[in-house]
């Protein structure tokens, strides 16, 4: 590739938010800040060093800037201009991995906030330090569903229109559903991050049939048409508005808060306009669950510009619409809000999705919308405890608790099997972490009943990465509560989940999840080594110390790679101590064991 070298001083602007994409640049020497304006002000997106590239995905799509890059201190850069970019990367599949790789990373960024600013128990110096359950809110999801990531993003001429999500819109029942389908599809034609089509035929479900059936329904309509959403809905009576229902073929490994369940319901007028049309198409975005990090990357490029646009449509919501879809109206908001506060990981916007579920409740109430209610508290709790564990405030943490705890008021294990389930995980991980403060020993049995109540819904054959992820917080909790009893059987008991949580959560699929529970693993064997005095438990403790610190460290999660080496050198300082000392003496000789002189 041809490049210039660039000069810039500390606060020259090499590209601004909204200007075209002419190049790609990267870093020789120096800082670059990468930083977007968002309604609160400057975000900044992230910060940049030597031998880092930015501005590649402007170029790769053709798209205006999404972001300002602003020099801090002297920075120089190697400019490649559009054209050359490429030229390089179409003929050259090295440079194209590794371009692919560097965008890969960034999307990654955020899936390592899993175990990422996690906390350590206060305590003995002595004993093993723990990674904490994963930030609830601040996670990047995994995906279930998804291949040909490598040969779409290589194919750069059909790149645009690969990163788009495919939506298909079905007819409505009730009368005019087809032309309200339409009128949909109409809203959101030409749409930079989606491709839009109408289906001619509904979709066969039939009034009160079980939720199973409804998605099962939608993802063969998906399959058959390649597709990545439906949205689909009614007209209820008296037909002033539209009830729109979203539902992904993908789905979540994890339960991220903002998720479209398949209940939630976007009423719009019938006739809608913009702003309304903009607010679908943010809550569109917000809804899909991306089927390739290519898709992945376009909704986190497109949904926060989507977002921006469509908070006007909150101040002119129609006076006709009930007191309930004003509330699931402003749900939506806060759904959409929260998926890009997750993207983002800004503090600031989860503050804000704080305050709009908070407004959702003084709309909805559980006596009028239950479910709905229910699922806000649900989302609150996620965020508020997004927010404790980044900022260590347990008032918060206990807010968050609370909120759980409501949600559970509603919720029922045979009506909401995933929902109450998904619940009960996050309460169990609020309290496990509100014992660290108060030393509670019932509520880390509070915790342990909350983790057992999502076991039965989450199997390992059904949703197997749920079940690890709940294995793996039974796991600390147990060991944990082990300690306390000093009661080695709950300790052996943390250490078998632990291996069953690392049958699925493997090193080639989920690295990060399984260093941490590797780093579990360690601290469980660590303490039965030092209760039992078993060396064979601390050789493996070290074993298990050993592995996690290796992903970390190749992640460059260097916080995380420390807690795990200071695990192991207890260990190994541990383990030289019960080393024999000196020259052992021998049975035959005098004086040495066994002796009968």
């Amino acid at each position: 590739m041809k490049k210039t070298k660039k000069t810039f001083n500390d606060g020259d602007v090499i590209f601004r938010e909204g200007g075209p994409s002419d190049a790609a640049y990267e870093i020789v020497s120096g800082t670059v800040e990468i930083a977007k304006m968002g309604n609160d002000g400057n975000v900044i997106l992230a910060t940049l060093g030597a031998g880092e590239m930015f501005g590649e995905m402007g170029v790769l799509d053709q798209g205006e800037r999404n972001a300002t890059a602003k020099a801090i201190g002297p920075v120089t850069v190697n400019a490649i201009d559009r054209k050359d970019f490429l030229a390089g990367v179409e003929g050259n599949p090295d440079t194209a991995l590794n371009v692919i790789g560097n965008l890969a990373d960034k999307l990654r960024g955020a899936d390592d906030k899993l175990v990422h600013g996690a906390g350590t128990p206060p305590g003995d110096d002595t004993k093993p330090q723990y990674l904490m359950p994963r930030e609830s809110a601040g996670a990047a999801p995994a995906l279930t569903a998804g291949a040909g990531f490598w040969t779409r993003l290589l194919g750069l001429a059909a790149l645009s229109g690969t990163e788009r999500i495919k939506v298909r819109v079905a007819p409505f029942s009730g009368e005019g559903g087809d032309q309200h389908a339409k009128h949909v599809v109409r809203a959101l034609e030409r749409r930079k991050g989606i491709r839009v089509k109408g289906l001619k035929k509904p979709l066969k479900v039939q009034p009160g049939d079980p939720a199973k059936a409804v998605l099962a329904a939608a993802r063969r309509v998906l399959a058959d048409s390649e597709s990545d959403m439906l949205i689909w809905g009614d007209v209820p009576p008296p037909g002033l508005t539209l009830h729109l229902k979203f539902i992904s073929f993908a789905t979540w490994n994890v339960d991220p808060p903002g998720s479209f369940v398949i209940g939630t319901v976007l009423p719009l007028p019938v006739d809608f306009a913009d702003p309304f049309a903009d607010f679908l198409y943010a809550v569109s975005l917000a809804a899909a669950v991306p089927k390739s990090e290519a898709k992945a990357a376009a909704l986190a490029r497109e949904l926060p510009l989507a977002l921006d646009g469509a908070g006007a449509a909150l101040d002119d919501v129609p006076g006709d619409m009930t007191r309930r879809e004003r509330g699931l109206v402003r749900t939506c908001y806060a759904n959409a809000l929260t998926t890009v506060a997750i993207q983002r990981g800004e503090v600031s916007l989860y503050r804000r999705a704080v305050e709009t579920y908070k407004e959702c409740l003084a709309v909805l109430t559980e006596e009028e919308a239950p479910l709905e209610w229910a699922l806000i508290q649900k989302n609150l709790g996620s965020i508020l405890q997004s927010i404790a564990e980044r900022s260590g405030d347990n008032e918060v943490l206990g807010e968050a608790a609370d909120a759980f705890r409501a949600a559970l008021k509603v919720l029922t294990r045979n009506d909401d099997p995933m929902d109450w389930a998904a619940v009960q995980n996050r309460l169990g991980e609020a309290l496990f972490r509100l014992d660290f403060e108060s030393g509670d020993i019932d509520m880390l049995k509070h915790a342990l009943g909350a983790y057992q109540s999502a076991m039965q819904v989450y199997t390992r054959a059904d949703t197997p990465m749920r079940w690890a992820e709940v294995m793996n917080n039974f796991a600390q909790v147990t060991q944990v509560l082990g300690e306390e009893l000093k009661n080695a059987e709950a300790i052996e008991k943390a250490a078998d989940a632990c291996h069953s949580a690392l049958e699925v959560r493997t090193k080639a699929k989920n690295p990060v999840l399984w260093a941490a529970t590797q780093n579990n693993l360690g601290s469980a064997l660590f303490l039965l080594g030092k209760m039992t005095k078993n060396a064979d438990r601390l050789r493996g403790a070290a074993e298990a110390f050993d592995l996690a610190s290796g992903v970390y460290r190749a992640r460059g999660m260097n916080k995380m790679a420390a807690i795990t080496e200071k695990n192991l050198g207890r260990v190994t300082e541990l383990l030289d101590q019960t080393q024999p000392k000196g020259v052992p003496r021998m049975r035959w000789e005098s004086g040495g064991p066994g002796d009968d002189s």
